[in-house]
């Protein structure tokens, strides 16, 4: 059944060369476009690496100290509150990452890069992928010692090699001995993005005991069906901190799950208790443009289809005279539309797909957050583009806009009487 569909379809694009290129390229386009979008959402709220349980993350931010400063957690928050969470694989704690200069090996140029200072829970909270080497140690951590992770492409600009462990990175003035080496992480997961890691008990931080305030992110790896007691339990150290010193001015933003938290813009505030709104938000921004991108391109294919139907009366009377139903022949007509439209996809998919390496620079600044502006080049990864949800959702698309286009015109002209479909010219 398929392959008479196909070679029926196939037999028709080669008598009408313009109506098959032309929905073809009509469909192409607005699949294109549509698969973008969801890639780049895919992109923020999906298993990514080295973010690959995003399904156990949970992230906490924003505090209001009571005193008219919000900011993020400050390491005095991050001890009373979340360290000692029972519920939870891992919590480790994220200083905002900072540029350094790298001393290069002539001893003259530097190379600027970005570093994340954070603890010994930071590699197992998330999958990094070491090429060799090892994450520092607890041990490591605790006493202060000079140890560095570094990437992949940093290892080999500086080293020549990712063997890179036991040698010497020298920035911001002292040497930091290199523990491990990772794959490179790409700046479109923001919470991990750094060509170096470090302890953040080597930064000279003269912090305010009492601050609640500072520059630390905290991300919480907790077993998926123990979120919500994670979080209860956070609730309850809170609650306990605000009867014991009776201070209710201090709000804090409860961790978020990651694809929530990945919804909330740096201007959300502390105010985002469960992000829902930006949630919501981001849902009618982005189905918006999805619809646009769908419903446009259905309405002039659906025009051409009722053009073909047009020319099609006879050999749909034809059909009827010799017992073929109205539904046969709308699954029919339907089917052939359908090949049409998955070529269009096909192309389509292709198509997201060189924007989205070729053109990755403009295409992600459009739509996304100032954290991608800081970056001149944007490392966009095959498991970024080729998910099973991507291609279920471009073939999901391709169904939608069949449906959307086909189905209204083609049963309107399958109601024509069988005299007035035979007596119409071919």
């Amino acid at each position: 059944m398929i392959k008479r569909y196909i070679k029926q379809t196939w037999a028709m694009l080669k008598q009408h060369k313009l109506f098959g290129s032309l929905y073809i390229i009509g469909t192409a386009i607005p699949v294109a476009l549509t698969m973008i979008v969801i890639t780049f959402q895919y992109i923020r709220v999906g298993s990514i690496y080295p973010e690959e349980h995003r399904d156990e993350l949970w992230c906490s931010e924003t505090i209001y100290n009571g005193k008219g400063a919000v900011g993020s957690l400050s390491l005095t928050a991050v001890n009373k509150w979340f360290y000692p969470l029972q519920s939870a694989k891992a919590v480790t704690a994220i200083h905002s990452a900072y540029p350094v200069l790298v001393q290069l090996p002539d001893g003259k140029s530097v190379l600027q890069v970005k570093t994340i200072a954070t603890d010994a829970a930071f590699f197992r909270v998330f999958d990094f992928r070491f090429r060799s080497g090892k994450p520092f140690s607890e041990s490591d951590f605790r006493n202060g010692k000079q140890c560095a992770v570094i990437s992949e492409s940093l290892a080999r600009r500086l080293f020549g090699d990712v063997q890179a462990v036991g040698r010497t990175v020298q920035f911001n003035y002292a040497d930091y001995v290199v523990s491990g080496v990772v794959r490179d992480v790409s700046s479109l997961t923001p919470r991990t993005f750094a060509q170096i890691y470090i302890p953040y008990t080597c930064l000279d931080e003269n912090q305010d005991p009492s601050a609640l305030c500072g520059s630390y992110t905290v991300a919480i790896r907790v077993d998926r069906n123990k979120g919500q007691q994670m979080r209860a339990e956070f609730d309850e150290k809170f609650r306990k901190y605000q009867v014991a010193t009776g201070d209710t001015s201090v709000v804090i933003e409860k961790p978020l799950p990651a694809w929530k938290y990945s919804a909330k813009d740096s201007g959300a505030g502390v105010l985002l208790v469960d992000g829902d709104d930006m949630v919501r938000k981001s849902l009618y921004l982005f189905g918006g443009l999805v619809l646009v991108f769908l419903l446009v391109p259905a309405l002039n294919l659906s025009g051409m289809i009722a053009g073909r139907m047009e020319d099609r009366l006879m050999e749909m009377g034809v059909y009827k005279a010799f017992g073929a139903t109205r539904g046969y022949l709308l699954r029919q007509v339907l089917n052939e539309n359908l090949i049409l439209t998955l070529m269009g996809g096909l192309v389509g998919l292709f198509l997201s797909w060189a924007l989205l390496a070729w053109g990755k620079d403009w295409v992600f600044r459009f739509f996304s957050i100032d954290y991608y502006l800081d970056n001149s080049d944007i490392l966009v990864t095959v498991e970024m583009l080729f998910s099973p949800w991507i291609f279920l959702s471009a073939f999901l698309i391709c169904v939608v806009l069949n449906l959307a286009s086909a189905l209204f015109p083609v049963w309107h002209a399958l109601r024509a009487e069988i005299v007035y479909s035979l007596n119409q010219k071919k």
